[in-house]
Formats: structure tokens, C-alpha cells, sequence
């Protein structure tokens, strides 16, 4: 089930997440990154986030959405490990995507990390396009195009 996020209850694991799963690559580019969990919020308080539970309704991923002028921006997505493998990362980003149209955005654009090779090949196998590459940052920008899409 995917849902949206609630604070109290999703935080914590979704923190845990992005130190587990995303931090790390971040780090590689820029090794003093400091990042906490009111930073996080805060950051999420700019996103409409949704996450994935499982059966004891504990989140298992999540995704966090912000809309940009033209287009709707994946500003981080990640999947417990546990649960990768499973579909879970795909039941969210085709669920972004669903929210994407029927906000009116006719793209959903993304940054992956240049060293972060399975997100890379997670995204083009979901039609996700490189679009331009950022040396100072090393992450490539991505794109779908989601016009006359049917989910």
C-alpha cells in the first residue's frame, strides 16, 4: 500500500533511509556533507511524500515529490533493502508519475548520482532519460516524458 506520509510515524525510518541508502553517495562527492534529520524535515515539508508499507504498515520506501515550474521533480526516493527486488521502488515511482499527470506536468525530472550505477539502470529501465550531466555535483538529470502516458 502506498500512502502519504505522516510525520510522526515515517520520519524516523525515512531518515534512517537516506543515511542508509542515499548519504552515501552524496558523500562521495562532497565527503563534509552534513545533513540531520530537521534538515530532512524540512526538506520533506517542501515535498508531497508517499510511502510504501508492508503488512505490519511499517514503511518499506518512500518517494518525495516537488513540483517545479514545468515539471514534477523526484527530489529522493529509496527502498529498504529488505524490500528491494520487490516492486516497490516501481509501485512508487509509476504512483509519482500517476500524481505528476494529474497535477498537469507533462515530465518528472530526477538527479542520480553519477556513482549510484543501480539507481542509474533502475531509472532507464523506466524510460528515464539523461537530460544533462553536472560536473560539480556528479549526478546526471534525468527525465520521462509522461504525455498520452496510461497507467
Amino acid at each position: 500500500m502506498i500512502r502519504k506520509r505522516i510525520p510522526q510515524k515515517d520520519d524516523k525510518t525515512i531518515w534512517s533511509l537516506i543515511v542508509l541508502l542515499l548519504l552515501p553517495y552524496a558523500r562521495l562527492t562532497h565527503p563534509n556533507l552534513r545533513v540531520n534529520i530537521a534538515y530532512v524535515r524540512h526538506r520533506l515539508h517542501r515535498c508531497t511524500t508517499f510511502v510504501a508499507v508492508n503488512g505490519r504498515r511499517a514503511p518499506s520506501g518512500f518517494i518525495a515529490l516537488r513540483p517545479e515550474k514545468k515539471t514534477m521533480f523526484i527530489d529522493m526516493l529509496a527502498v529498504h533493502p529488505r524490500f528491494q527486488g520487490k516492486g516497490i521502488g516501481t509501485r512508487l515511482l509509476e504512483h509519482a508519475e500517476r500524481v505528476a499527470l494529474q497535477a498537469g506536468y507533462e515530465d518528472v525530472s530526477l538527479w542520480v548520482d553519477e556513482s549510484n550505477r543501480s539507481a542509474q539502470q533502475f531509472y532507464v529501465a523506466k524510460q528515464y532519460e539523461p537530460f544533462h550531466y553536472d560536473r560539480t555535483i556528479k549526478c546526471y538529470l534525468l527525465v520521462k516524458q509522461l504525455q498520452n502516458r496510461r497507467f
